[in-house]
């Protein structure tokens, strides 16, 4: 995975373009791109929307309304009816009991696996970042999160550009403790927080590289132009999978080894497996 591309719910020419784009996955998205008056129309076209432009090669995911709000219900009924592989849910925090005992029936009544319907949550405000461990370890179907720097920032009463944009960045911290915490609680690697302004590619390369130096698994991104800055900075290349290879090889046998003046060991040999499986994984869906 590299990149989740977020597409309104109520516009089916940029879905049915997104589902031809190098993402490797798309967001439908029932929360901010949908005004109040609008989103019952767009839940309901989800059943027909999905089914004539999906491809088979991307992940498909759909962002519900919060459970702050009167629609999220509403949402689950029509999202549970096209089977996506995860339902992300924006400003998570500790009432997602309410959500799961929901989704549990809906389950039920269409013949599916209990947790069938995965969770990649949102953190969005200084409560939910201050209490990150309580909330990611509150449901099992919670599959991976990620931080909502934008709603985050106005929540501190800051702006998006001055955390995001400036010379050193802020609250690296949060993404670190993401991190480690999503490690700890063994959830599946981070999805990196999206970058606002998206005609500034360095920008967001910059930005990129410091969820791939944290080990986040990609990135969420709002715009097509974005992807393939994404896609170039989290994707394994065919360098680093042929090293991966050589670590290998170079171990067999042994318990520690020296290559190119690195120690070789079980730690360097276990990443190098990471890579290996991560290229490959990549080339298949490619």
């Amino acid at each position: 995975m590299s990149s989740l591309l977020f597409v309104p719910a109520n516009d089916e020419r940029k879905f049915e373009k997104a589902s031809s784009l190098p993402c490797s996955g798309i967001v439908i998205d029932l929360e901010d791109a949908i005004h109040a008056e609008h989103k019952r129309r767009a839940r309901a076209s989800l059943s027909e929307l999905i089914p004539k432009h999906r491809n088979p090669k991307q992940k498909l995911y759909v962002r519900i309304n919060g459970l702050h709000t009167a629609f999220w219900q509403d949402d689950l009924v029509e999202v549970v009816k096209i089977r996506p592989d995860g339902i992300i849910v924006p400003k998570a925090e500790r009432d997602l009991h309410l959500l799961d005992e929901f989704l549990v029936g809906l389950e039920t009544s269409h013949g599916l696996v209990e947790n069938q319907m995965k969770l990649i949550l949102i953190l969005e405000t200084a409560k939910a970042l201050v209490d990150m461990e309580p909330i990611l370890s509150s449901c099992p179907r919670i599959d991976s999160a990620t931080i909502g720097m934008a709603d985050l920032s106005a929540d501190l009463g800051a702006s998006w550009s001055d955390i995001v944009q400036q010379t050193p960045p802020l609250l690296i911290g949060l993404r670190e403790k993401l991190a480690l915490v999503s490690r700890k609680l063994g959830l599946k690697a981070p999805w990196d927080s999206v970058y606002m302004q998206f005609t500034d590619a360095e920008g967001l390369r910059r930005d990129a590289m410091i969820g791939k130096r944290l080990g986040f698994q990609g990135k969420h991104v709002i715009h097509p132009s974005q992807i393939d800055v994404v896609n170039s900075v989290y994707r394994v290349s065919k360098e680093e999978y042929e090293q991966a290879n050589a670590i290998i090889a170079k171990i067999q046998g042994q318990g520690a080894v020296q290559m190119e003046g690195f120690l070789i060991d079980e730690p360097v040999v276990k990443r190098a497996r990471q890579i290996i499986e991560r290229y490959e994984a990549q080339e298949v869906t490619a």
